[in-house]
């Protein structure tokens, strides 16, 4: 990926969001292991700004997360499944450290919808350890 096709959108000492306009991408990087406020308020930001850019597809790389609280992964089920849902995200991608992997379940936080929600479809959420292929993926058929 061509890194100057990026737009900054948000930036702080925890994380920033940037825009790929020609492929629709949003990219949330965390640059290390926020307190839970500041995880939802770096997901809050990435979420609205996924919604108001019309982005289709989204790397999260949450590589320096270490730990994954439980009560971040209710919430993220909560708050991205309205965002999963089909015609907004096409693709969603999350880069993971193994130590977090071990800690979360993927699969229930984002595949399994709350009450009223449909799940997304099948093969919309990839969970890597590797960014480079997690890009692999989000733009390449399988």
């Amino acid at each position: 990926m061509n890194d100057l096709d990026l737009l900054l959108l948000y930036e702080d000492e925890l994380f920033f969001i940037h825009l790929h306009k020609e492929l629709a991408l949003l990219q949330l990087t965390f640059r290390t292991q926020p307190e839970p406020e500041r995880f939802r308020n770096a997901y809050r930001l990435a979420i609205d700004a996924a919604l108001n850019k019309e982005v289709h597809y989204w790397l999260t790389d949450a590589r320096q997360i270490k730990v994954m609280l439980s009560e971040n992964q209710t919430w993220l089920k909560v708050n991205m499944q309205p965002v999963l849902q089909p015609a907004k995200i096409r693709k969603f991608a999350i880069v993971m450290s193994p130590e977090c992997f071990v800690m979360t379940n993927p699969n229930q936080v984002y595949n399994q919808p709350e009450p009223g929600l449909v799940a997304p479809p099948a093969g919309v959420i990839k969970v890597t350890f590797d960014r480079e292929a997690a890009w692999h993926w989000l733009f390449n058929a399988e």
